[in-house]
Parts: structure tokens; C-alpha cells; sequence
């Protein structure tokens, strides 16, 4: 005697069965992953934050830049005084004595003030070296996180590859499921008919 055949619904329900179990596999490992990928995530804000600290910074620099190249015209105008004063009082130094006292009091107050420009311009020198080490600090803070972002979507489009694919065959069980079950509903009737 020949052994029964299994019903096809029956079949199709213990591979339903099957594809559950393997989804819930599939979720289960996506929640790890997805937590293991938690503490890899750079919120947008603070990428934000350390991008706008960067333009800040840059356009301090640039400021600074600017009064530095003010302060470099005073000085070199100063220093264009300075020494026509020094010509006119060594051409006038015989002649004018309390000219020349005068013009060396002068001589003096410009040279004070050709050192401090000369002191201030050290300072801005070592104000734009230090912006500069804190912009290459900031451009490679930035390069990391543009670098992370674009691994974080990249997994995150992978993920909704999956998930796409996950909804694909569902759909195509769900069809065959319909399909099996009116092709059986069809055969029964066609028995029923013919007893």
C-alpha cells in the first residue's frame, strides 16, 4: 500500500514555519548589530557643532590676518618716518640744535612706537600659529566624522537592502500561499463533483 501524500497546505505552512524561525534569527542579529553600532554613532548635532567651530575659527583667523596686515602697514610706515626724521635730523643737526633736540624726542616716541607694533606683531604671529594648529585639529576632527557618517550609512543602506529583501519574499510566500491554497480548494470541488 502506498504511503499517503502529504497535503500541500501542510507543506506550506511547515516552510511559513521555517521562514518565521529564520527571520526571527535575522532580527535577532540585526538588534545586536545595531546595538554594537549604537556606541559608533556620531550624533548630527555634534558634527554640526564642530562645524561650526570650524568656520568660527576660520573666520577668526581671518580677522586676525587682517589686523595683522594693518598693524604690518603702520609699522612700515612708522619705520618710513622714522627714518626721515633721522635724515632730516642728522642734515639739521649742526644748525638746529634745539631742532634737533626736538626731532630726537620725536626720533624716540616713533621708535617706541615702531617697538611696540614690532611686540604686537610677534603676538599676532603666535595668535595665527596657534589658530592654525586648532583649524588643522578641527579639519582632521571633521575628516573622522565625515569619514564615520559615511560608514554609518553605508550599513544603513545595507540594512534597508535587507529589510527590502526580507519584504520581497514575504510577498512571494504570501503569493504561493494564495495560489496552493485555491489550487487545493479547486480540487476538492472537482471531487465533490464527480462522486
Amino acid at each position: 500500500m502506498a504511503a499517503e501524500k502529504v497535503p500541500s497546505y501542510m507543506i506550506v505552512n511547515k516552510q511559513l514555519q521555517d521562514l518565521v524561525r529564520i527571520q526571527d534569527n535575522i532580527l535577532a542579529k540585526s538588534i545586536a548589530m545595531n546595538d554594537s553600532r549604537k556606541e559608533n554613532v556620531v550624533p548630527l548635532e555634534e558634527y554640526e557643532k564642530v562645524v561650526r567651530q570650524f568656520e568660527n575659527e576660520q573666520l577668526e583667523h581671518i580677522k586676525t590676518k587682517a589686523k595683522l596686515a594693518s598693524v604690518s602697514e603702520k609699522l612700515e610706515f612708522a619705520l618710513g618716518e622714522i627714518d626721515i626724521l633721522t635724515k632730516q635730523l642728522n642734515r639739521e643737526k649742526m644748525a638746529f640744535e634745539k631742532s634737533f633736540g626736538n626731532l630726537k624726542h620725536i626720533a624716540n616716541e616713533e621708535s617706541q612706537a615702531k617697538n611696540e607694533l614690532l611686540n604686537k606683531c610677534g603676538e599676532m604671529e603666535m595668535i595665527c600659529s596657534k589658530q592654525d594648529d586648532v583649524l588643522s585639529s578641527k579639519d582632521a576632527q571633521i575628516k573622522d566624522l565625515k569619514q564615520r557618517l559615511a560608514k554609518q550609512k553605508q550599513n544603513h543602506k545595507q540594512c534597508l537592502s535587507e529589510m527590502e529583501i526580507q519584504r520581497q519574499q514575504e510577498r512571494y510566500i504570501i503569493m504561493n500561499t494564495h495560489k496552493t491554497k485555491d489550487s487545493s480548494n479547486n480540487t476538492r470541488q472537482r471531487r465533490v463533483t464527480f462522486r
